[in-house]
C-alpha cells in the first residue's frame, strides 16, 4: 500500500469540495426569488367584503389605505424561498413596510410592519370555529397559499379593528 502524497490529496480534495458545494446549491438551501406571486388560489374573502377577491391583500384595520389594508400588484411584492418540500420557508416583503414569514406546515405567520413600527410577531391563523378551508395552505408542493383574517398581536396598538388580513399565493417551484 503506497502513501498518497499531500499534493495529490489536495488536488483530489478541491474537485470533491466543489461538487459538494454544487450539490448544496442544487438542493435549494440557498434563498431564491419565488417563481411567481399572485392572488390567493382559495377564493376566500378575507376582509368581509368582495373588494379583495382577485387581489393580493396585506394589512390590518378597517379601510383600504397605505397604513391599513393594502392591495399591492404582484410585481410590487417580493418573495424569497429557502429550501424545498418539508423544509420550505417563505419570506414576503410588500409595499408600505409589510413583512411576512411562513414556515412549511405551520399555520403561524410572523408578520411585521417597518413603516408603522409594528414589531414582527407570530400570528396563529387557526380558527377553532371554522374547520375548512385552511388559512395557510401548504397542500401543493413548494407553494404557499394564504387567506387569513385574524386578530393582531396584543403589542400592536390599533386605532381600528386590529384584525390582520393576508391573502396571497407564492410559487416557489
Amino acid at each position: 500500500m503506497s502513501a498518497t502524497s499531500p499534493l495529490r490529496r489536495a488536488a483530489l480534495a478541491v474537485p470533491a469540495l466543489a461538487c459538494g458545494l454544487a450539490a448544496l446549491t442544487a438542493c435549494g438551501d440557498q434563498p431564491r426569488d419565488a417563481a411567481a406571486v399572485s392572488t390567493s388560489f382559495s377564493g376566500q374573502v378575507v376582509t368581509g367584503t368582495s373588494t379583495d377577491l382577485g387581489s393580493i391583500v396585506i394589512g390590518w384595520g378597517d379601510a383600504h389605505s397605505d397604513t391599513e389594508i393594502t392591495t399591492p400588484q404582484p410585481e410590487a411584492v417580493a418573495a424569497r424561498c429557502t429550501g424545498r418540500g418539508d423544509d420550505l420557508t417563505v419570506e414576503i416583503t410588500a409595499p408600505h413596510g409589510w413583512t411576512i414569514r411562513a414556515v412549511y406546515g405551520s399555520p403561524v405567520l410572523t408578520v411585521g410592519n417597518t413603516d408603522q413600527q409594528l414589531a414582527a410577531a407570530e400570528i396563529d391563523t387557526t380558527n377553532p370555529l371554522i374547520a375548512a378551508p385552511e388559512p395557510v395552505d401548504w397542500s401543493e408542493p413548494d407553494q404557499l397559499d394564504i387567506a387569513a383574517a385574524v386578530e393582531g398581536p396584543d403589542g400592536w396598538n390599533a386605532e381600528h379593528s386590529g384584525r390582520v388580513y393576508v391573502s396571497i399565493h407564492v410559487d416557489c417551484r
